[in-house]
């Protein structure tokens, strides 16, 4: 008879607690798969069971990790459900938690106190009804299987939403492109309501953990909190406020529309490529794997030896990439879209898989799940940068100097565009549902929308925000990626005394040294703080975006 494994861990864990008849009951002395805790006396004790709960979490994990990379592809028949499910049944052990809540604030050794205090806000699960947490991760694996399995009807076609960002991009047809925009909202029946339950379970979860709502709870787990999260979406909206509104009246011109509605920006930024490249296709995505190994050579890394699978596939998303495990492999899935978005993609996502196998392997489990999420994606970033940068347009698209020039102009305007619009403006929208849960939803994301993009939207298009639900709090994640990229890019240069990084060696051991081997030994402000000199600020960003488009 088949049983899950999930099944089998819980009657392991049963068993585990229930008395055998004729045997004296003694405390174990190390942690046994789903058995009770042994006694912890001493830091060392202490540091034996966190070996235990560490190797259980990264087994699950790293069967989760292929499990939902199989999910990613298409695969209908994968057990990420079922392996989430197994990964929250751990971490909502009450009597684990209890030993990391009485150590707490007690340990000496300092690499055990990083230990500690990472599993311990694991741990906090277990303060939550545990049906709460598989009720949000059933919600989450199914949201996730009905994005991927969508297709959009438009005009009698079926489509991906890979394909209708490239009519989005490329179609010259204004009521094709709108017709192709509100075609998103197709979808909404399907998993709206799943979404907003997936909010207010997390909300609750949040709350139940000691949190003053979802928010807090999710910006926890990255070193931040909402108040400093919204203060920092509105100073990068005012500093690039009159750059904004300038792209938006060049664009109403040049379309020669009386005014910019959300299905014009796409084509009108993609019109900039092709206008910056004057003639020259500088980002075709036939050659992108083999540019990106060139660019990773120059850079110092060993690209044919790097245990990294890369595969262009129509994932429901800019790209995604699977730590399959830390230190020896990782699985990377880029989208196929057309022009700088491919490339700056594909970059971002093997500067993720970079990451990933560059840890030092025998790192403790807990290290190898790498940084929080916003120096995960600040490191991928500092890749990610390198397609749009003048130095090597110039020489993988074999334009002259002026030419490069104006194609990274026209990179940093898409990158402007991609973070006021899908990062800013739902980062902040997300924040003020958990703020605000009695607002009206359309509302709420509709004056965020106007506030970061300056332009109205349809109603509904909140219910199609699967990531509200299957990656709660995470956008903001991406704007501190930036200021991260533009902070360490600048850095490096200082440090190497030039100015061209697509052929300086030096970065890879650079980034290797500072970030990539450690893992999350250490905490991401105080990596950041030692490799640049100073803590984050959206300095560097600002000198990075300040010449977008001109």
């Amino acid at each position: 008879m088949h049983r899950s494994l999930s099944t089998l861990i819980a009657s392991l864990a049963l068993a585990a607690t229930l008395p055998v008849p004729g045997l004296a009951q003694s405390q174990p002395a190390r942690l046994t798969l789903g058995g009770p805790p042994p006694a912890v006396r001493t830091e060392a004790g202490l540091r034996a069971f966190l070996d235990g709960i560490e190797a259980q979490e990264m087994a699950i994990a790293e069967a989760l990790s292929i499990e939902s990379y199989n999910q990613w592809k298409g695969a209908t028949a994968h057990r990420a459900g079922e392996f989430s499910r197994l990964l929250s049944d751990l971490t909502a052990r009450k009597d684990y938690a209890a030993i990391l809540e009485r150590w707490h604030g007690r340990v000496k050794d300092s690499t055990l106190a990083r230990r500690l205090f990472l599993d311990r806000r694991d741990f906090l699960l277990a303060r939550v009804d545990p049906r709460l947490p598989i009720r949000l991760i059933d919600l989450q694996t199914a949201i996730q299987d009905t994005v991927g399995q969508f297709r959009y009807a438009v005009r009698g076609a079926k489509l991906t939403g890979t394909a209708i960002q490239a009519v989005l991009d490329t179609s010259a047809d204004r009521s094709l492109r709108e017709e192709a925009y509100r075609a998103r909202l197709q979808i909404a029946p399907h998993i709206g309501p799943s979404i907003a339950r997936a909010m207010r379970l997390n909300d609750s979860i949040g709350r139940a953990e000691g949190f003053a709502d979802g928010a807090a709870a999710g910006l926890y787990g990255a070193t931040l909190e909402p108040a400093r999260v919204l203060a920092d979406l509105d100073a990068f909206e005012k500093a690039t406020h009159d750059t904004w509104t300038a792209v938006l009246e060049r664009a109403r011109r040049d379309l020669g529309v009386d005014r910019v509605e959300p299905w014009d920006l796409d084509t009108w930024l993609h019109r900039q490529e092709v206008a910056a490249g004057a003639g020259v296709e500088a980002w075709p995505q036939a050659p992108g794997l083999a540019r990106l190994r060139d660019l990773m050579i120059a850079t110092g890394f060993a690209y044919d030896s790097l245990p990294i699978d890369v595969k262009v596939w129509d994932v429901p998303t800019g790209g995604i990439t699977f730590p399959v495990r830390p230190g020896f492999e990782a699985r990377l899935l880029t989208n196929p879209f057309p022009g700088s978005n491919f490339y700056e993609t594909l970059f971002h996502e093997y500067g993720h898989a970079l990451n990933f196998t560059l840890m030092r392997p025998d790192l403790p489990p807990i290290f190898l799940r790498g940084d929080e999420t916003p120096l995960t994606e600040g490191l991928a970033e500092t890749v990610g940068h390198f397609a749009y940068d003048r130095h090597w347009l110039e020489r993988a698209a074999g334009v002259p100097a002026d030419r490069a020039l104006a194609l990274e102009r026209v990179g940093k305007l898409q990158l402007l565009a991609w973070i006021r619009r899908s990062i800013a403006a739902n980062a902040h929208a997300e924040i003020s549902l958990y703020l605000h849960p009695r607002a009206n939803r359309d509302s709420l994301f509709a004056a965020s929308y106007g506030k970061f993009v300056g332009l109205a939207v349809p109603d509904g298009l909140v219910a199609t925000r699967d990531m509200f639900a299957t990656g709660p709090l995470y956008y903001q994640s991406y704007l501190y990626a930036n200021m991260i990229a533009a902070q360490l890019r600048e850095a490096m240069r200082a440090e190497f005394g030039v100015d061209d990084l697509t052929r300086e060696p030096r970065v890879a051991r650079w980034l290797t040294e500072r970030f990539f081997a450690m893992g999350g030994a250490v905490p991401w402000p105080e990596k950041v703080r030692r490799a640049t000199g100073h803590a984050l600020t959206a300095e560097a960003l600002g000198r990075y975006l300040a010449d977008a488009g001109k």
